[in-house]
């Protein structure tokens, strides 16, 4: 699943590429929020005029609450992703994140 949707993620921001990172948070990457929008150092970073920051963004993933860990995304200088594919990410995140927490659940039964 997880690779699924790191092709997925590729194909709809444009990103020059894509990983997973299971586990706990390293650094502190401009993050893509659950609405859509980009903030770097605590600000709003203008991703509708910007486009993604020149440098990995991180996708965190939930499922059930629970932290699983996060997409690293790879952005493509000079695209604009536009919000709709940024929901569109999130969306798909968030699938990862419930197929993983089934997963957890399945392996505990």
């Amino acid at each position: 699943m997880v690779d699924h949707v790191t092709a997925q993620l590729t194909e709809v921001l444009h990103l020059r590429g894509c990983r997973f990172e299971y586990g706990t948070l390293i650094g502190h990457p401009p993050r893509l929020e659950q609405d859509g929008s980009v903030t770097w150092s605590h600000r709003r970073w203008d991703a509708d005029h910007l486009g993604l920051p020149d440098t990995e963004v991180e996708l965190r993933t939930f499922g059930n609450g629970r932290f699983y860990g996060r997409f690293m995304l790879d952005p493509t200088p000079g695209t604009i992703p536009p919000l709709q594919a940024r929901l569109v990410a999130v969306t798909l995140a968030d699938q990862a994140g419930s197929a993983l927490a089934t997963a957890a659940s399945d392996a505990g039964a």
